[in-house]
């Protein structure tokens, strides 16, 4: 063997034996110390022991209290940080991992690794310790009354100046649940950025109604309380204006509706003011009245008409006085000033005497029909029938005779009776429309001409002329005109003194 070839393979040997040294001592030489080439997120930590490497890693790592996901909504920010939700970094763990590189494996690997690690590097993952959802959640809630809007139910407002009406307007909360997901999604995916969630609250009453519309409705024109007493021929009425009526409007609030309900105080505030303008010889009927102004208003209606009553009066005896006489004079059967006067002895008037007349109103239990009318002319007898002024029929009557004269007054159609029948004098009486009282069970009316049991009619011959017990006697088919026409409640007016007569059975042409 050459010299040369000698000195050659001498080198080979040695220097193989100087890698072979260098590879044995490397992990010595870095034992407790990271390898060179290894890195954390740009973060160079080769050669550094653990406690030299947490310290750079928590000095180059980005500070935790600066990392921050923004939370948007409701044209606001807020701002979290990965520190408030316990987000962060384990820099002692990370660390020790980076200092796990290329220690693993076999012998050869250990031996060979790390030398790779140095001529290649190696980043080791970044370890982030997750947020905390507990601590994400505390922080959603407590903003949760900054983003929470109450619903505004409909609501309605009634004053002298007018209505006011405002519809429901929906609310929100924060959907604490979504939103704290929204961060969780955030934060593990890097993200700059999150959306709050929120729902919507819909409000109790979308509409403020019924009242709204009834209120609007009842102000829109003034309130009209009709006074008319064809009793005494009186005409009035009394005007509520718009702004005085918004004072009587109560609003109520009952579930899902807004009701409009009348106070009854004012109403009645109000009548007090309207009773002494009718005069002395008409009394408001104050509870009655009010009813019916309450109950237009309930409806919607702008007029209501007043309830009216007349008193009593008093009559003092004069010589040649007779108790048939003064209630006949008052427009009164009999009995009506006997009921009145229960202590006075009908035979027994003492001039001087003062006795009480009553009311009109007992002749009048039902409710007067506005617009119609009867009257009766004693002195021509002629009946005549009106509606609104205008005359509808003008007939011939006829009316009691003296024995039993027809008592002139103001009355109305009590009752009808498409075929009456007269026990007392054994006739029927076909379209009966009672007027008034000749006792307490007996009634005087209007009636066509009367049937005898044998068939025949009475007074036929004489009609035109007083010949009744009492009632008021029509032609045939007048009478049932009538009937027709006239409703219960119709005022009847009987007028005058019909001509003396004597009894029907002396009248001329009588059976």
């Amino acid at each position: 063997m050459s010299k040369r070839l000698l000195i050659t393979t001498a080198l080979l040997i040695a220097a193989c034996g100087l890698v072979g040294l260098a590879l044995l001592l490397y992990p010595a030489i870095y034992r407790g110390r990271i390898y060179p080439g290894v890195s954390v997120q740009g973060t160079d930590l080769g050669g550094l022991a653990l406690d030299e490497a947490t310290t750079r890693l928590i000095e180059t790592l980005p500070d935790p209290t600066a990392q921050t996901v923004e939370l948007h909504g409701d044209e606001r920010l807020w701002e979290i940080t990965w520190a408030d939700v316990g987000r962060g970094y384990d820099a002692p763990r990370i660390a020790r991992t980076a200092y796990q590189v290329a220690r693993a494996g076999s012998w050869i690997k250990r031996i060979t690794a790390p030398w790779q690690v140095r001529a290649r590097g190696r980043s080791v993952e970044l370890q982030i310790d997750p947020a905390d959802a507990g601590r994400v959640r505390e922080l959603v809630e407590a903003i949760a009354p900054q983003v929470h809007v109450p619903p505004r139910d409909a609501s309605l407002h009634v004053d002298a100046r007018g209505v006011t009406c405002t519809l429901g307007q929906a609310g929100r909360a924060l959907d604490a649940a979504s939103t704290v997901e929204n961060v969780l999604t955030a934060l593990s995916s890097g993200a700059k950025k999150a959306e709050i969630v929120t729902i919507a609250l819909p409000p109790d009453r979308k509409q403020p109604e019924p009242g709204c519309t009834e209120a609007r409705a009842l102000l829109s024109q003034p309130f009209v309380l009709l006074a008319e007493d064809p009793l005494t021929d009186y005409q009035n009425q009394f005007e509520v204006t718009p702004e005085r009526l918004a004072t009587w409007l109560r609003v109520v609030v009952a579930h899902e509706e807004i009701l409009l309900e009348i106070d009854e105080k004012p109403v009645e505030a109000w009548l007090s003011e309207v009773a002494p303008q009718l005069g002395d010889e008409r009394i408001l009927a104050v509870e009655e009245t009010r009813e019916r102004t309450l109950s237009a208003l309930r409806e919607g209606d702008h007029r209501a008409r007043c309830a009216i009553r007349h008193a009593e009066s008093s009559y003092v005896v004069q010589p040649g006085d007779t108790l048939f006489d003064i209630a006949y004079s008052h427009g009164f059967p009999q009995w009506r000033l006997e009921e009145a006067n229960p202590d006075v002895e009908p035979n027994e008037l003492l001039i001087g005497m003062e006795l009480t007349i009553p009311s009109i109103d007992v002749l009048f239990p039902e409710p007067l029909v506005a617009g119609k009318r009867i009257e009766i002319d004693l002195p021509e007898q002629r009946l005549r029938a009106y509606e609104n002024d205008d005359l509808i029929y003008d007939f011939t009557c006829s009316s009691g005779m003296t024995s039993t004269p027809t008592i002139a007054g103001q009355f109305q159609v009590l009752f009808k009776e498409r075929e009456a029948y007269a026990q007392r004098w054994s006739l029927e009486m076909p379209y009966f429309m009672a007027v008034y009282y000749e006792g307490p069970d007996f009634a005087n009316g209007i009636h066509e001409l009367p049937i005898q049991s044998n068939g025949q009619r009475l007074w036929a011959s004489v009609l035109g002329w007083p010949a009744s017990y009492g009632c008021i006697i029509l032609d045939v088919d007048d009478a049932e005109k009538l009937y027709h026409w006239a409703p219960v409640g119709t005022l009847v007016r009987i007028e005058g003194v019909a001509p003396g007569t004597p009894t029907w059975a002396d009248a001329p042409g009588s059976p």
